[in-house]
């Protein structure tokens, strides 16, 4: 079985976007910078940077600045919504979720 990563990536080419995959925070914040993405979707918790960090970081660099960056996380809405609009995140999707559930997500960050 893939990881959430993996099935998030297979689900947004089958719906015809460019996905590139980073395994770490670093890593993404490298790619970003690469590829210049219309939307990051993030995973809250992962181990290198926690999330706040990575926005941080993000909204520094030339012409990431606005660039949406959708969260996702199996942790309650309570311990991290607070934080949402000051940090910079631009929607929260909580895990598990429906096809249907994460591709509006995406779509509504799309615009």
């Amino acid at each position: 079985m893939p990881d959430s990563a993996e099935l998030a990536a297979q689900i947004l080419r089958r719906y015809g976007h460019e996905v590139v995959i980073a395994a770490t925070g670093e890593d993404g914040l490298i790619l970003a910078n690469k590829y210049r993405p219309d939307l990051i979707v993030y995973d809250y918790w992962l181990p290198d940077i926690d999330a706040r960090s990575f926005l941080t970081r993000l909204r520094a660099m030339a012409g990431l600045e606005h660039t949406p960056v959708l969260a996702c996380t199996a942790t309650p809405a309570s311990a991290i919504q607070p934080g949402l609009g000051a940090d910079g995140f631009s929607g929260l999707l909580h895990k598990p979720y429906r096809l249907s559930s994460f591709m509006e997500a995406v779509d509504a960050q799309l615009g």
